[in-house]
């Protein structure tokens, strides 16, 4: 159901998940007028205080207003406690919703996304402004509550005298037109607020993942200044938007006052000269325009606080608004059987800030079971294409086939289960070495686990540990060396039998036995699967059915390693800088 009542996004997002919990809504309005009418029920007694009890001394009716005053107030009292409860309830219900929905969403957006958006800035919109938007709500009850206040007693003051009532009522414009002056730019200062908070988690975040480096090139004063900037920074908008929210209180106070005084004059000239009204009605009015004074300051304060908080609320709509990776374009084809060929159809790629292609009219035939690697200079392309691959980006022109189908029109769902990966640096999640195994499939039972272990050249050091396979790795698998590290993602990969390896050489940062345990790992991984390769080393791709050399995103040559070393071209000119240079490390190493 969609609902757009209000002006804002966020607040007709918020209206949006309470519909899930309308009766809990209702509730909550039902408890709020009844708060709001019995908080309004002394203007009506105070008449009857003054003329019956006070003025003519009526024994039974001071019984009856003090009792009215104690029942109303009970009612008061434990309709506003279950008001709040219920709020409170739905409120927190619906941002726990706010953020598992934004959560899920993340986990469908694109990866260019997260290319062009801070991970710090993205978890300050995940936790602080996903609850802010939730708080909208409790705001917004609170609102209502003091709205029905002040309605119920302009209704009493019409009650006693509607010239009077009139005269009150006129200063309320004035009220109004100073919380609207100020509704801007509270919103708008509020909004750069959150986004110099955003900036500062984004910078704490980068900075503490950085702390090895920070440390190492002993660089810690350096990021402390620029923490003291920018936390400065965000200083001043905090306080600017701070005093802009200040000035509306005692403007309005000072509006109200002035409201006071005229109704005092006007009230008093009716009671001694035109005795047109009693002293009683005057009692009431002037309790009722009392009483109305702090729900009015209430509802401007809340209405001050809505407007910090929606700028926060909108940011979190903005991830919501970020279109998620498609399933498939056009009509769905489904693969039948096992992966025969893949082919690159004039494939081009550019990404959404370059100016020029990242690849250009790339024409290569795949076939099953074979090993493709690339080869070429940072910057070549080589990343690139293989991220093609698993779908990470689209390609912006031509077409990928496999068995002559569109990658782009097979469910992205299904196609993913036939791919795995393993990086140049292997993440692995906080939890146990069996929990990181088994992250590629569901189900899996422990004798898999064991198998692919073994197969990873990882069991006979995950047996060696104290808690084995129950283990914990630490944030990233900090508590594992990178060797470890490798060999449990590789077996990650094995558990989940992928049709299609992308290796993005994982052996290149390990010391000579780690490297050989790995490649020895990685051997028995590829095995009956179409695997592409980036090349790092071009010793450990010598036995490629494809090289793949590429150059500012295009192909130069294919061919097989004796191949291109014979055609005396890019390749062999890699080949010939490495290999010299390998030489004299090992030469080196000799003396």
């Amino acid at each position: 159901m969609k609902a757009n009542i209000f002006q804002n996004k966020s607040l007709n997002s918020f209206l949006k998940y309470s519909f899930k919990y309308k009766w809990a809504m209702v509730a909550v309005i039902l408890m709020s007028v009844l708060t709001s009418a019995m908080g309004a029920v002394p203007a009506w007694l105070s008449k009857y205080l003054i003329d019956d009890v006070l003025v003519k001394k009526d024994a039974k009716m001071m019984i009856m207003v003090i009792s009215a005053i104690f029942l109303s107030t009970v009612i008061k009292v434990v309709s506003s406690y279950y008001a709040n409860i219920s709020s409170n309830y739905v409120t927190e219900t619906i941002k726990r919703d706010i953020k598992i929905d934004v959560f899920i969403h993340l986990q469908k957006l694109p990866i260019s996304y997260f290319r062009k958006n801070k991970l710090g800035d993205i978890m300050a919109r995940l936790s602080g402004d996903s609850a802010t938007l939730g708080r909208i709500g409790f705001i917004l009850f609170e609102m209502l509550r003091e709205f029905l206040t002040v309605v119920a007693l302009v209704f009493r003051m019409f009650q006693v005298d509607w010239i009077l009532a009139t005269i009150s009522l006129t200063v309320m414009p004035l009220v109004i037109n100073t919380v609207r002056k100020y509704t801007k730019k509270i919103r708008k200062s509020g909004r750069v607020r959150q986004d110099t908070s955003g900036a500062v988690t984004a910078f704490v975040q980068e900075s503490l993942s950085g702390i090895f480096v920070i440390k190492a090139f002993n660089n810690s004063d350096m990021i402390i200044d620029k923490y003291k900037d920018i936390s400065m920074d965000e200083f001043e908008k905090s306080y600017k938007s701070t005093k802009i929210k200040a000035k509306v209180s005692p403007i309005n106070e000072v509006i109200t006052t002035l409201m006071v005084v005229l109704v005092a004059a006007y009230g008093g000239y009716q009671i001694v000269v035109t005795q047109t009204i009693s002293p009683g009605d005057l009692i009431s009015f002037v309790t009722a325009l009392g009483l109305m004074s702090q729900p009015l300051k209430r509802l401007v304060s809340k209405n001050n606080d809505l407007q910090e908080a929606i700028p926060s609320a909108d940011r979190v709509i903005e991830i919501l608004d970020v279109p998620v990776e498609k399933e498939y374009y056009g009509e769905e084809e489904k693969l039948e059987g096992r992966i025969e060929n893949i082919h690159f159809d004039n494939v081009s790629f550019a990404y959404d800030d370059a100016k020029s292609n990242a690849l250009k009219n790339i024409n290569l035939d795949v076939k099953a079971g074979e090993v493709v690697a690339f080869v070429g200079k940072s910057g070549s392309g080589k990343t690139t294409i293989v991220n093609l691959i698993p779908r990470f980006f689209e390609a912006t022109e031509g077409k990928i086939l496999i068995n002559g189908k569109d990658i782009k029109n097979i469910s992205l769902n299904k196609y993913r289960d036939l791919i795995g990966i393993v990086p140049q640096e292997s993440f692995l999640f906080s939890g146990t070495i069996a929990e990181n195994i088994s992250f590629g499939k569901e189900n899996v039972s422990e004798e898999e686990i064991i198998q692919a272990a073994k197969m990873a050249n990882a069991y006979s050091f995950i047996t060696e540990l104290e808690n084995g396979f129950e283990t914990e790795v630490g944030e990233r698998g900090v508590m594992l060396s990178g060797g470890q590290k490798q060999r449990i993602a590789i077996a990650r990969a094995l558990i989940q039998n992928p049709e299609i390896l992308i290796l993005d050489e994982a052996t290149s940062a390990l010391d000579t036995e780690s490297e050989r345990l790995v490649q020895d790992a990685l051997d028995k991984l590829m095995i009956n699967r179409t695997t592409f390769v980036i090349a790092h080393r071009l010793s450990t791709i010598i036995n490629a059915d494809k090289i793949v050399v590429m150059e500012n995103g295009e192909i130069k040559e294919i061919g097989k390693h004796q191949e291109l070393l014979n055609q005396n071209g890019l390749y062999k000119h890699f080949y010939e800088i490495q290999f010299g240079k390998e030489v004299k490390e090992r030469e080196s190493m000799r003396v």
